[in-house]
């Protein structure tokens, strides 16, 4: 048997100067699909799409032909190849293919078909150029068997599969070369238990590449350590629908995904890599460790590349967030000349008593715009069934699909349990997004202002990013508030606490859209983004509250404005003094505050002379005053020895000094951030009756 199974193998030894990585090496995002039981027909559609099979494992016959598990990776950027998947091969047939396509394997899965015979799914890539390894394969082995292959070819397997044929229990394996580039240290078990996989994977600092499910609860698995290996993380006994949830739940991407019955019952084990960028992955992760609910996040620049992204075509129950599309259809009519005076019918009675579920009794009349104010503001119910049932819930879902939301439903009446419970209300954060931007663009025209206006602009988590960044980049508190009053904010959050009977479950949600001012150049250019979080499910309020807000928002918000702040950093307020004042003792001068935008800065001499007069000068140069270049010395025209003028005088001011040679001057400086950079010169004349000495200059940079 062992000579005949060697008679199979392929090996291919080449040199080898480049390596490409594997996929399960690359965390790189990408677009990925997996479908399950999926005929041939429905894989070779989203092959079409531009994608390419990384995992295949047959699941029997079906209507179409046999069906498979099947996962896909776009097939471009760090994931192109060129590669081939066949089905029901033989040996044979899968070594001729390997020649003619000058390929190597990646997947094989042996299985049985329904006429009994051994047969094979596979997927290979081309073995040339980058993508070469050196690498072997094969079937029918003992485990025994696999262990002297891989001594004897200096190899790593990097992916085994089980089968039974002829009542004898077998494995295939693909391995390749395990030096240079290709080089992990290694380790592969069989018949372990989950509890032995992860008790491995931490003694080893591994983590797992291949999983396999061998019977009886347990597996045979592949593990590898990698100096700075990629989040990872895999699961056992999933049902389908656990499948799509945890790979939408943790931004990843399966590298194996084996199926297996427990008892009748098919269940899945997954091994997956991550698929989000960084500031996904990190906000994710504390989010995830906040709550035990499903969590969502979102931060994209308006008409620009999207920054964080989790869970953001799922659909969810947003609770008061849903008011978002309320107010925006509102704000649409208003924009098409409904004027913000029309009175609407507010009912002012809550049942039970005291509830969050608005009843149609108690009516009193109230204008749109405060109507509107109230429901975005302080989330006001009753206002929002007004909004509902003036406009009709059929116009806000029409408006919501025009700007083109695909998953956002306004079903029932926000406040109201029972009605949250039968008919919940669908958005997405993909939806929200839209919604901002579709108003960012010009959507409502000049009722756009009104539109933010009437919503929240306060957010406790911006001014602890905004304070906090500040502070560890050395900016003062004056600067922080400038920064904070230009940036504007408008959001809208949501909460319920819903229970069927049993435990209560809770779902929070926030969403909005922020303007941050950066500096660039002298100007400021203002960036708009959306933003969210939500969490659906949680087990505590106090979770879902610190998942959405501690976790969530603050950290989408912190690169975004810090990276603002940084900007600012170059176009801070200074002063700086230039020259030296004369005279015994010597004239001097000081300023008090920065020359900060929409401040007034002040100039104070010291120890000029008591009680005469004193001149304070403003120019905007330090080379040239007309035809003399600076410093110009003074003592020609009767100025006491030693002074010098250090700037031109286009602006000047006069008073007496005190008795201590003091005195002081103001200077107000626009509010306008078009001032930022702005440069002028500040010196002091004191004059007697027969001379005069001077100070020194302050070069003074207007900024923040």
């Amino acid at each position: 048997m062992l000579t005949r199974i060697t008679s199979l193998v392929l090996a291919l030894a080449l040199a080898l100067t480049v390596s490409a990585q594997d996929v399960r090496d690359l965390s790189t995002p990408t677009g990925h699909i997996t479908k399950l039981g999926a005929s041939i027909p429905s894989i070779n559609s989203t092959i079409q799409q531009g994608y390419r099979l990384t995992n295949l494992t047959y699941r029997g016959p079906g209507i179409f032909g046999s069906t498979f598990d099947a996962v896909f990776v776009k097939n471009s950027g760090a994931y192109a190849s060129g590669w081939w998947w066949y089905v029901g091969q033989t040996v044979p047939q899968i070594s001729s293919l390997l020649t003619t396509n000058q390929a190597r394997l990646i997947d094989l899965d042996p299985y049985i078909d329904t006429a009994g015979n051994l047969r094979y799914a596979c997927i290979m890539v081309n073995n040339t150029g980058a993508n070469q390894k050196v690498w072997w394969w094969y079937v029918g082995s003992t485990v025994s068997q696999l262990s002297a292959h891989v001594a004897a070819n200096n190899a790593r397997i990097v992916d085994l599969d089980r089968y039974t044929a002829n009542g004898l229990t077998r494995y295939s394996a693909i391995m390749i070369r395990n030096t240079g580039a290709d080089y992990r240290p290694w380790w592969w078990y069989v018949g372990v238990t989950p509890s032995q996989i992860t008790s491995l994977i931490n003694s080893n600092n591994a983590r797992l590449y291949d999983l396999e499910s061998v019977g009886s609860g347990t597996y045979a698995c592949i593990m590898v350590d990698e100096p700075s290996p990629p989040n990872w993380y895999w699961w056992y006994n999933l049902d389908s629908a656990d499948i799509l949830y945890l790979l939408n739940q943790y931004g990843v991407r399966p590298i194996d995904l084996e199926t297996y019955l427990v008892g009748t019952t098919r269940k899945w084990a997954m091994v997956t890599v991550n698929n989000s960028n960084a500031l996904t992955t990190s906000v994710g992760g504390q989010m995830r460790a906040a709550t035990n609910g499903q969590v969502g996040l979102w931060m994209e620049r308006v008409n620009g590349a999207n920054l964080a992204n989790l869970n953001g075509d799922t659909v969810f129950e947003p609770a008061s967030t849903m008011k978002t599309f309320h107010h925006l259809h509102a704000m649409r009519e208003v924009h098409l000349g409904l004027p913000l005076s029309t009175p609407l019918t507010v009912y002012s009675n809550y049942s039970p008593a005291g509830s969050s579920c608005p009843v149609d009794s108690g009516p009193f009349s109230e204008p749109l715009q405060t109507v509107l104010s109230h429901m975005m503001e302080a989330s006001d119910n009753a206002r929002t069934q007004a909004v509902r049932s003036y406009f009709g819930q059929s116009n806000i879902n029409n408006t919501a699909s025009t700007i083109g939301t695909t998953n956002t439903v306004l079903r029932h009446r926000i406040g109201c349990g029972p009605a949250a419970l039968a008919s919940p209300n669908d958005t997405t954060l993909r939806d929200l997004h839209i919604a901002h931007e579709t108003v960012a663009n010009g959507y409502l025209g000049s009722s756009k202002q009104a539109f933010y206006d009437l919503m929240r602009n306060d957010l406790v988590q911006l001014d602890d990013v905004i304070n906090g960044e500040g502070a560890s980049l050395g900016l003062s508190t004056q600067t922080l508030q400038s920064f904070r009053n230009l940036t504007e904010l408008a959001h809208k959050k949501g909460g319920y606490g819903l229970s069927n009977g049993g435990a209560p479950w809770f779902n929070r949600s926030d969403f909005g859209w922020i303007s941050v001012p950066f500096m660039v150049g002298s100007s400021i250019v203002p960036r708009q983004y959306s933003f969210g979080a939500w969490v659906n499910n949680a087990s505590t309020d106090a979770g879902a509250i610190a998942a959405v807000y501690d976790a969530g928002l603050t950290e989408l918000l912190r690169p975004t404005i810090r990276s603002a702040l940084i900007s600012w950093g170059s176009s801070l307020a200074t002063v700086t003094s230039v020259g030296i004042g004369c005279g015994i003792p010597t004239c001097t001068q000081g300023v008090t505050g920065l020359p900060r935008i929409g401040s007034t800065v002040f100039y104070n001499s010291a120890t000029c002379q008591p009680n005469l007069p004193v001149m304070f000068a403003i120019g905007f140069s330090d080379t040239v005053s007309g035809p003399l270049p600076l410093p110009f010395p003074l003592a020609a025209i009767g100025s006491e020895i030693g002074c010098f003028a250090y700037n031109d005088i286009v602006i000047s001011d006069a008073a007496l000094a005190s008795s201590s040679g003091s005195a002081q001057f103001g200077v107000t400086l626009p509010a306008s951030a078009a001032n930022v950079g702005f440069e002028y010169w500040t010196q002091f004349y004191s004059f007697n009756a027969t001379s005069f000495r001077t100070s020194n200059s302050l070069h003074s940079t207007v900024g923040f």
